[in-house]
């Protein structure tokens, strides 16, 4: 009875291991295949504006939107200043901007999150308007685990009454040791 016993739970066992090999190879997260960039994901990163090194402007709309970071590049668990201004383009044929080509467009409502491929918590900051035309936020990330340092930046608010959205991509620097 001892031996029946013995292979009946050898078996159970290897199916448990078996089940759970399965549960994280299919399961998104850092063992399964989610965790790896799809082609897709990486070529969306490519059609991103880096502001990583420098400012960066993004046409949502009729409104040109400049993200500008300081410093460049920014240092994960240190705060950098995060600046946003938008102004108008030239109007299509198709619909009127909210304003002349290149004059400062007012953002109202406007709000900077930040996030990785990976969940990393809460990163959405108030932008607050500041002179020329400009809105800011000092942020602070942190750097993940895994080691990667890409962050996306999604800039929303409105402009002329109208939502407006722009997505930028940044890495993050390694802070140096003291």
């Amino acid at each position: 009875m001892t031996n029946k016993s013995t292979i009946v739970g050898l078996l159970v066992l290897a199916l448990v291991v078996a089940g759970v090999y399965w549960a994280r190879t299919r399961a998104p997260g850092p063992h399964g295949p989610a965790a790896t960039p799809s082609a897709a994901q990486v070529s969306d990163d490519d059609a991103l504006t880096d502001v990583t090194l420098a400012d960066g402007a993004v046409e949502a709309g009729d409104v040109r939107i400049v993200l500008s970071l300081t410093p460049q590049p920014p240092v994960a668990f240190a705060k950098f200043r995060v600046r946003v201004s938008a102004s108008g383009l030239a109007p299509t044929a198709s619909a009127s901007a909210p304003a002349a080509a290149g004059s400062p467009v007012t953002l109202e409502e406007g709000k900077i999150s930040f996030e990785m491929t990976m969940p990393m918590g809460d990163h959405r900051y108030a932008l607050v308007p500041d002179v020329d035309g400009w809105h800011e936020a000092e942020v602070v990330l942190p750097l993940c685990p895994s080691g990667k340092r890409r962050w996306y930046a999604t800039v929303t608010g409105s402009a002329g009454g109208r939502p407006v959205s722009a997505r930028f991509r940044l890495d993050l620097a390694v802070p140096q040791a003291k």
